[in-house]
């Protein structure tokens, strides 16, 4: 090969050399760009996924502002965040995330929601089971494309003093109300069935009143004694809430302060009183109620063990039990029977006769039956009137505890004027309960006052869910709103020279179970009202400022619970 070939042959693969270069630095240019155009979309994505995470957080927590409300019921004030009239439909709103928010984003959400029943119709009220929930929070990204996210949930109707029933016990059983009904329906209602409860007041005879074991609301006033299936057609149709309680009474004029620990369980005497109702000022043109108030006393008997129940045999009002072996009772002893094959047989009866150790007899108004399996056993406890007149049945020798049973039923009304029936909003009332001294055959003439031989009575209350709030199921001076039933409203009389004794949180770890924290609640004699209209509560200074919890205006309106 010559000198000048050579030369050639070099030019020539310099050349291709730059050529090379070039296409390399081509397709790297496009390899940047489609590196530059996915790190744009990774950012945008990345954005968009922060933005949907803020989204989904504002839409749950729209569902859980819903879904806290404090009580079924209406207040009619819009005081209080209710079932019927805060888990509505709204909206939309705007919200903008402030900058200082860690989690806040760079948009503005517009948030919607909306309540309806479960078919899509639009949800009514205090009629609705469950309310269904849709909200939808909308935004605009930053590429200008429009985004939302739309979350759904279904709230109920549950009464949030029912909160406890979600919880499980030991083994994952489920816990559960008393009886699994309403809580505010007196212990000792009786089980109808239908979910209805069927409840005597004290000293109320033969008049019985029926609850709706879910809401608690008095539907019918029945005559009778409530038995398991009780065929209520022929009762009265109504709609009343019940106001319940015990009265006791620690009667010591001498020694030292009452403590805490004194009226916690006192077997002194009662007195003989009547209970009535005082109505906030002005008094409704018509606002029923009836009270009932009866001595009474727990006395136990001698322990009998439970016998296997052979046969029940219901006939012409009358059922005859026989058992397997000698059953241990009397006539005029209570009985429990329980698990029978057909339960209306259950219950506690008075015993009418014991022909013999195997066989007993006690009246229960039903149809003809007979049934077999369960038990009959002595009931240990029974509660009966505390009169001189009333022995208590044979064997039931020790005094447990005595008190005053009250229960009042009284008809809300329609505050507000607008015509609400009682399926819809703002039926309630607002007052206080007072008591006035009756002398009997069997109670010397006593007063109310403030000296060693008048008598005060104090109320046993609290602010038990530390919300430094004492609402109408902790007891006020005066209830304010009251919505439904309120049970275990409780009193202690006092000599009228002794302070009402204070008390402490329980604490189980301590072995103190008990808080007997009270309060003044009445010194003086108050005139109630002729029934079945109540008299007037005047709304001056005894709503007052004074003790925590129960400041505010006349007007105010506290929770149920």
């Amino acid at each position: 090969m010559n000198r000048s070939h050579f030369r050639f042959h070099r030019q020539r693969q310099a050349g291709f050399t730059l050529v090379e270069a070039l296409i390399a630095f081509l397709v790297m240019a496009f390899g940047m760009l489609a590196v530059a155009g996915f790190q744009t979309t990774m950012s945008r994505n990345s954005d968009v996924a922060k933005q949907r995470s803020e989204a989904v957080r504002l839409g749950q927590q729209k569902i859980e502002s819903l879904r806290t409300f404090q009580q079924v019921r209406s207040d009619g004030a819009g005081t209080i965040v209710n079932y019927e009239d805060d888990v509505v439909s709204g909206g939309p709103e705007t919200i903008n995330p402030s900058s200082a928010d860690p989690y806040a984003t760079n948009a503005t959400y517009a948030r919607q929601w909306w309540v309806t029943k479960n078919d899509g119709s639009t949800a009514a009220g205090a009629g609705d089971l469950e309310k269904w929930i849709r909200v939808q929070v909308a935004w605009t990204d930053r590429a200008g494309e429009a985004q939302s996210v739309t979350l759904r949930s279904v709230i109920s109707r549950s009464d949030p003093i029912d909160l406890g029933t979600l919880f499980t016990g030991p083994n994952g059983s489920k816990t559960r109300t008393p009886k699994n009904r309403n809580i505010n329906i007196p212990y000792p209602a009786v089980d109808l069935g239908n979910n209805k409860s069927g409840f005597t007041p004290p000293g109320g005879g033969s008049t019985f009143y029926v609850f709706d074991n879910t809401t608690g609301i008095v539907e019918k006033i029945c005559t009778g004694t409530p038995i398991p299936g009780f065929d209520t057609t022929g009762c009265t149709s109504t709609y009343r809430y019940l106001l319940s309680g015990y009265i006791r009474f620690f009667t010591t004029t001498g020694g030292g302060a009452v403590s805490a620990s004194d009226i916690e369980n006192t077997t002194d005497p009662t007195k003989d009183l009547t209970v009535s109702l005082k109505f906030v000022s002005p008094t409704p043109t018509a606002q029923p109620y009836t009270c009932f108030a009866q001595r009474q006393k727990v006395v136990s008997a001698g322990n009998v063990s439970p016998v296997t129940i052979s046969t029940a045999v219901r006939s012409g009002s009358v059922v005859t039990i026989t058992t397997s072996g000698n059953h241990g009772m009397s006539a005029g002893q209570t009985v429990g029977i329980s698990s029978v094959a057909d339960t209306s047989f259950d219950g506690q009866f008075t015993i009418a006769s014991a022909p013999s150790n195997t066989t007993l007899t006690y009246t229960q108004a039903g149809a003809s039956a007979s049934s077999t399996g369960g038990t009959a056993v002595l009931v240990q406890q029974i509660t009966i009137e505390d009169n001189s007149t009333v022995p208590a049945p044979p064997g039931y020798t020790s005094v447990v505890s005595r008190f005053v049973a009250y229960a009042c039923l009284v008809e809300p009304f329609d505050h507000d004027g607008d015509g609400n029936t009682p399926t819809s909003t703002a039926l309630r009332w607002s007052g206080q309960m007072v008591i006035t001294p009756l002398t009997t055959t069997d109670t010397a003439a006593w007063s109310l006052g403030t000296t060693s031989g008048t008598f005060q009575l104090c109320r046993y209350t609290g602010d038990y869910v530390s919300d430094n709030i004492i609402s109408n199921s902790e007891h006020p001076l005066y209830y304010r709103g009251v919505t439904g039933a309120l049970d275990n409203q409780n009193y202690v009389v006092l000599a009228g020279n002794k302070s009402c004794p204070t008390d402490s949180e329980a604490n189980t770890a301590t072995g103190h179970y008990f808080n007997a924290n009270t309060k003044l609640h009445q010194s003086q004699a108050i005139a109630g009202g002729t029934q079945p209209y109540g008299g007037a509560v005047s709304q001056g200074t005894q709503w007052g400022t004074g003790s925590a919890g129960e400041q505010g205006t006349s007007t105010e309106e506290f929770p149920m619970f």
